[in-house]
């Protein structure tokens, strides 16, 4: 199988890098295993022993994998079967973790016990996290203890009795766990790996000498780095950017104080919900794989209707998608665009409703009014149709669209009447 060397060949000596090694007994103890059942990994060929008779303390995740595969009820002449007939090993597993630095002297009771009253925010962290708690003898690394002292220490100094620190694990938790599964759901989609080449692309271990966990013959294991150094690489970048827009924000508001700079005319936010017209008739249709297909390639449409305005898709809903504007001829401007690039992309008809107003965000999200009207105006549009609340229609400037009237309408949850206009694209001026 041929490879982009100018890619992998990058991110190689991330493989070779020297590494601490350790008994067959500390293994056993770091990967909290019995040493039989390490011994026996080594007997069929998925723990390898070094030239010196140590190991490599990244196999702790070899391990890790039969561990979940006999507590899952499969037996241990399966195990052997598979590696043995199937050649379904796990040898490759290892190499697609950061090597694991030492273990703690103290244990996780220890640490609790150190920690004081904030010890006791760490069952609801972890449980926040989506990681099972650990058990209280259990020695933790020594780089995990950092990284968890440091994460409550540098909360409660925010928010000191609060639960600021449960809803950044929260948010944290389900981001990496959704790009987890998303990142080898679309590589087993593609590369559709067999049991046998334990992770790489099918036609890569053609070869009788595949070695799955030798990486310049398993390009899964590049992958894994590649995804290591690109999430590292992405957080400091967005982290930059926000933090721009928000030091920006702060620096024009204390010059607006001090009188030398006149403030910028306030606009409230908007949202929009964009939803495609038939999408449960085309799921019946046509299938679930065709559907996610649709979904995803309108997901796509959204990242580039929103660029250049500044706006942001907030979250995806199978069938439709959220977005948060700055303001209400943003929003306009990018759901009409969408709406067309969805029709000319060929996906089903789509239909918008746009709301603008009051925006409570949290952890990501958005709440309030303006959001759950924003929906209900949604389920007014027809297929093809942006339908807009008076309140983002009042003092827009000149141009962004052509509005027609539809009349005064009472919306489930929303108190009162609201007037609705249909948005269209402005002509085009000569």
């Amino acid at each position: 199988m041929p490879i982009a060397h100018s890619v992998l060949d990058s991110v190689a000596p991330a493989y070779h890098r020297s590494v601490r090694t350790v008994t067959l007994a500390e293994l056993a103890e770091e990967a909290g295993a019995p040493v039989a059942l390490v011994e026996r990994l080594v007997a069929i060929g998925q723990v390898r022993t070094l030239p010196d008779g140590r190991f490599d303390p990244r196999d702790e995740a070899v391990i890790g994998t039969v561990r979940a595969l006999l507590e899952a009820g499969i037996p241990d002449d399966d195990v052997d079967w598979l590696v043995s007939e199937l050649g379904g090993g796990f040898e490759a597993v290892g190499g697609m973790f950061e090597p694991p630095g030492p273990r703690s002297g103290g244990t996780y009771a220890d640490l609790r016990a150190e920690l004081g009253p904030l010890g006791d925010r760490l069952p609801a962290v972890f449980a926040a996290f989506g990681l099972p708690e650990p058990a209280p003898e259990q020695h933790l690394r020594v780089d995990e203890e950092r990284v968890i002292r440091g994460f409550l220490d540098i909360w409660h100094i925010a928010d000191p009795g609060g639960d600021a620190d449960v809803r950044v694990a929260r948010l944290a938790g389900e981001t990496s766990r959704r790009l987890a599964e998303g990142w080898l759901d679309v590589w087993d989609a593609t590369a559709r790996p067999e049991l046998g080449s334990q992770g790489a692309p099918g036609r890569a271990s053609d070869g009788a000498s595949f070695d799955p966990s030798d990486p310049d013959q398993n390009p899964a294991l590049k992958a894994a780095v590649v995804g290591r150094e690109l999430v590292s690489w992405l957080h400091e970048r967005q982290l930059e950017q926000t933090l721009n827009r928000r030091i920006i924000e702060a620096v024009e508001n204390a010059l607006v104080g001090a009188g030398r700079q006149k403030a910028r005319p306030v606009s409230p936010p908007a949202i929009a919900f964009v939803d495609l017209s038939g999408f449960t008739t085309l799921t019946k249709e046509r299938g679930d794989d065709f559907a996610a297909d649709v979904a995803g390639r309108l997901q796509t449409l959204s990242d580039h209707a929103v660029r250049d305005t500044g706006g942001r898709v907030v979250k995806l809903l199978g069938d439709g998608v959220l977005l948060r504007f700055n303001a209400a001829a943003d929003a306009i401007r990018s759901v009409l665009r969408l709406v067309a690039d969805a029709q000319a992309a060929g996906l089903p008809p789509a239909h918008a409703g746009i709301a603008a107003g009051l925006v409570v965000t949290r952890d990501g999200d958005v709440y309030g009014q303006t959001v759950n009207l924003a929906a209900r105006i949604a389920g007014q549009a027809g297929p093809g149709q942006v339908v807009v609340d008076e309140g983002a229609v009042i003092a827009l400037p000149a141009g962004i669209a052509t509005f027609a009237p539809l009349g005064r309408v009472t919306l489930k949850g929303i108190p009162g009447e609201v007037g609705l206009w249909l948005a269209t694209p402005a002509p085009a001026v000569p």
